[in-house]
């Protein structure tokens, strides 16, 4: 598992050594051919006034997804970057400081960054006072969205034979295949059942609604509700509104 190695660049303390990721001297950084792996900071806390590079190398065009499994850094002060190429001359896609945890509500979620060069760039830098315990991260060229969640299987594109999209079990939906049509199965059968051959969505008993049929009839939460849009149906109410700032008056 590649480590940071806490060497600093030539440029000293003051900003990158340029030529260490453009590519004006030999790589001094580390470099990752591997279809997958991991890269991390090292075992414990990393150290101040912390410089490293790594470069990760697929193939022109490919896909390459990042897994944040881990990321806590002093917030706005040590980051990550994240280049969509093999140079700091590439897009800069994803610039990351504080800390990353999967969602505490709903579906269990690891954050994930992709680049389409087939190439991606990290440089991390930590300034002169407080750290943290640092990052583990998880890349894959060509690979599926957080491996589909384990609600899918990852297959290959018939149109594009390079890459590969998930194809999601029956309950599920969405990219990574984290979405699920019917969240808890509707509460059945006590509270609902999943219709699957429609709108694939709860369908509740008497007294239950929401969209998971787990609140009581009548309820004092509320809930949000996708209407029925459909061309030549019953029409719904609707409600929105603007603001507009003039001066020092916010009309609503």
């Amino acid at each position: 598992m590649p480590e940071c190695d806490w060497r600093q660049p030539s440029g000293g303390d003051g900003g990158w050594d340029l030529s260490l990721l453009t590519g004006e001297r030999d790589w001094d950084g580390r470099r990752l051919t591997e279809p997958s792996g991991y890269l991390t900071d090292g075992p414990i806390n990393y150290k101040y006034k912390t410089k490293c590079t790594w470069l990760i190398e697929g193939y022109p065009n490919a896909v390459l997804r990042l897994r944040f499994n881990h990321f806590a850094t002093e917030c706005s002060w040590d980051h990550m970057y994240v280049y969509d190429g093999d140079s700091i001359y590439a897009p800069l896609i994803a610039v990351l400081s504080g800390l990353i945890v999967p969602e505490i509500r709903g579906n269990e979620t690891v954050p994930e960054v992709v680049t389409t060069s087939g190439y991606a760039l990290l440089h991390f830098f930590s300034d002169a006072a407080y750290n943290l315990t640092g990052f583990n991260i998880f890349y894959s060229i060509n690979s599926c969205p957080n491996n589909c969640s384990g609600h899918g299987k990852c297959t290959t594109s018939v149109s594009v034979p390079s890459q590969v999209y998930c194809e999601c079990d029956k309950y599920w939906k969405g990219e990574a295949c984290d979405i699920p049509y019917c969240k808890a199965n509707c509460g059945s059968p006590d509270h609902g059942y999943c219709d699957l051959t429609g709108e694939k969505l709860c369908v509740c008993n008497d007294s239950w609604q929401g969209p998971d049929c787990s609140l009581n009839v009548p309820s004092t939460e509320s809930y949000w509700i996708l209407p029925n849009v459909k061309p030549f149906s019953p029409s719904v109410g609707r409600a929105s509104h603007k603001a507009v700032l003039h001066g020092k008056f916010m009309w609503v």
